[in-house]
């Protein structure tokens, strides 16, 4: 019996997330995102300034590429060859707004679970998962319901 509670103890220990005093960077920073999307991959850099305003930036598939989001204090507006457009709310599952509604809350509660530094939130449509370095800067997003997946390459903390 005795084995069996430490047992219990040990799994119940090992699946406890421990709250850190790493604060995720999500301001001033430019990366590219490698992110999967409904089962497609894009290439997207994305540039975040100060206040979280975000310039996106579409690289891959070619047929995008130039297609440049801009999102400012939540509204975006899409360019492609010189046509600017405001996107109205019924577009709040594109994949700019899910880049958007993780980064643009400063997090303070990060965990740590085996060994992986995260932080949780909710995006448009559900909740993601944002794992994040040492130094706090984000590495990889996924979200709840599988519809996306962000690698995190080529990060730089902007001047």
């Amino acid at each position: 019996m005795k084995k069996f509670l430490c047992l219990i103890c040990l799994l119940f220990l090992v699946g406890c997330s421990q709250k850190t005093n790493v604060t995720p960077v999500t301001r001033n920073i430019s990366f590219t995102a490698e992110m999967t999307y409904y089962n497609e991959y894009y290439e997207i850099a994305v540039d975040i300034d100060k206040s979280g305003n975000i310039t996106a930036s579409m690289q891959h598939p070619s047929e995008l590429k130039g297609l440049i989001f801009t999102v400012q204090d939540g509204q975006i507006t899409a360019e492609f060859d010189g046509i600017k457009i405001s996107i109205d709310d019924s577009y709040k599952t594109a994949a700019i707004s899910f880049i958007y509604s993780v980064f643009k809350n400063q997090r303070p509660e990060v965990y740590k679970n085996e060994n992986r530094l995260f932080t949780k939130g909710d995006c448009d449509g559900g909740q993601f998962t944002m794992y994040i370095s040492g130094a706090g800067l984000p590495l990889e997003i996924k979200d709840s319901a599988n519809r996306f997946e962000i690698i995190i390459k080529n990060l730089k903390i902007n001047n």
